[in-house]
Order: C-alpha cells, then sequence, then structure tokens
C-alpha cells in the first residue's frame, strides 16, 4: 500500500530526476535543490495558448489562484502497474542532470538520456537534460542535430536540451 497518497495526488505532475554520467553526490544535491524549489507553479504567471475566438477547454481553470503541481522523484521512479488505469501515477517529465567536468562528451551523455528516457519512462510527455559547467570544448562538439534542442542560459551556466511537447 502506498502511503504517500495526499488530497492532491491525483492533481500533481510526476517529474523523475535522474543523474546522467559520474557524479559527486554533493553536486547533485545542489542541482536538484535548483529544480525541486519549483514544486508549487501559479497558473497566474503561465499564459493560456488559446485564442479568445476559440473554445477553450480550460475556460473554467482559475488562472488567477490556481497552481500547477509537480512532484520530483529524484533518482526516477518504477513504472506503476496501475498507470494505464489512474494517470496520475504516470511519469510525465524527465530531467536527466549531467556533470561536465566529469562527462568528457555532452552528446554521448545526451543520447545516453534519451535511450533510458524511451526505455525506463515512455510515457513522459516532456524530456530535459541540463549540462552543467560545460567547457567550450564540450559546447563545440555538440553536433548539428543536438544543436537543434541546445540553448545556453549564461546566467546559470547551464547547458540545456529540452524536448518539449511541441
Amino acid at each position: 500500500m502506498k502511503t504517500d497518497l495526499r488530497v492532491e495526488s491525483g492533481s500533481t505532475i510526476r517529474v523523475a530526476i535522474v543523474a546522467i554520467g559520474e557524479m559527486p553526490a554533493t553536486q547533485l544535491r545542489d542541482y536538484v535543490a535548483m529544480l525541486v524549489q519549483y514544486t508549487r507553479i501559479p497558473l497566474a504567471i503561465l499564459s493560456p495558448y488559446y485564442t479568445e475566438h476559440q473554445k477553450s477547454p480550460f475556460a473554467q481553470q482559475p488562472w488567477e489562484t490556481g497552481s500547477l503541481l509537480m512532484k520530483f522523484l529524484v533518482g526516477g521512479a518504477e513504472r506503476s502497474r496501475w498507470e494505464d488505469f489512474q494517470a496520475q501515477r504516470k511519469i510525465l517529465g524527465v530531467f536527466g542532470l549531467c556533470h561536465c567536468p566529469m562527462s568528457p562528451d555532452i552528446g554521448d551523455a545526451y543520447e545516453k538520456f534519451l535511450s533510458m528516457c524511451s526505455r525506463a519512462h515512455p510515457s513522459a510527455r516532456v524530456t530535459g537534460f541540463f549540462a552543467f559547467h560545460p567547457t567550450d570544448t564540450q559546447l563545440a562538439q555538440a553536433d548539428d542535430k543536438k544543436k537543434d534542442f541546445l540553448e545556453l542560459l549564461k546566467a546559470m551556466c547551464v547547458l540545456l536540451f529540452w524536448k518539449g511537447l511541441g
């Protein structure tokens, strides 16, 4: 019997956080701390993607007071045998964390992340790969295929491969 059930469990989006490659435990803890601060995201900061004249299925959504709730599962989680019947048990997002000083090739780490996602979390609708502290040579090694998903966030010194719903 699962004891982590709450009233909000049915409305919580489950997101797995997995380390890709070698990483010191202290670094993993620091990187996870950056992500888990976003367990509750107010809908007021999001904008609905429907225009005025379209019939939105979210018309009754409380955009001013509602929130997106996230549950981050560090290290991932086993697939539930009930996830096809109970959607709240599915892992809908996977974030991969890579510590670049200990991973010489970002491209290989990204490929490893993609294969892990397709094998371990096939129900994930959104995947994100965060490579922290990349060197200039590592950035130059990223091939053209991966540059489509490449965005350098200079303020945080994070290399981000993002594959979303769009």
